[in-house]
């Protein structure tokens, strides 16, 4: 990690350790910078927030594999870039659905009965492992990915700041992530 500023570097070290603050110091280092630059590449700030947290996410699994031969915001960046690109290559024939539409979509109907009964048991799953999940947190994630309502307002009906409602989304996708690691890699 020679090229690295020291106060980042300081700042993996602890991430690596799995110091939750470190990580809150990290986004809030970062999350303005990113979030920005993802609305640029994409138009949309409701996008935006979405790359923005998987791009974070990403950073908390993956930070072993920085290697210090850039700034780790440039890091960040790579990330969030490949993140966009990825997102831009499926606008065109991806659509969010509900959970209740999923099932109808979750195998075409040329598949074996074994892969649609794949697909029926990993829905089950997931939608058990959501109502595992606290209150709130099931409400959030509802809003944000079944209604599809930006954070702000989201945070609005909370009553919550947006950096909570963000927080808490982060905190529900790394746990559902854990319970059901073969739907969510």
């Amino acid at each position: 990690m020679a090229r690295v500023k020291e106060n980042d570097r300081t700042l993996v070290e602890a991430l690596r350790r799995g110091d939750k603050a470190a990580f809150e110091t990290l986004y809030a280092r970062y999350v303005a910078r990113i979030h920005n630059y993802a609305v640029s590449k994409l138009g949309s700030v409701v996008e935006a927030e979405d790359v923005t947290q998987e791009a974070f996410e990403a950073v908390f699994q993956c930070i072993d594999k920085f290697e210090g031969r850039s700034d780790l915001v440039v890091w960040i960046y790579g990330i969030t870039r490949n993140l966009i690109h990825n997102r831009i290559r499926r606008r065109a024939g991806d659509r969010l659905v509900a959970l209740e539409e999923a099932a109808a979509e979750a195998a075409p109907e040329s598949s074996a009965p074994d892969r649609q009964a794949e697909a029926r048991d990993a829905l089950r799953r997931m939608r058990e492992a959501i109502e595992e999940l606290p209150q709130d947190q099931r409400r959030i994630l509802e809003l944000r990915h079944e209604k599809r309502m930006a954070i702000r307002r989201i945070a609005e009906l909370m009553h919550r700041s947006e950096d909570a409602v963000k927080s808490s989304l982060y905190r529900t996708r790394r746990s559902l992530a854990s319970r059901l690691p073969d739907l969510t890699a």
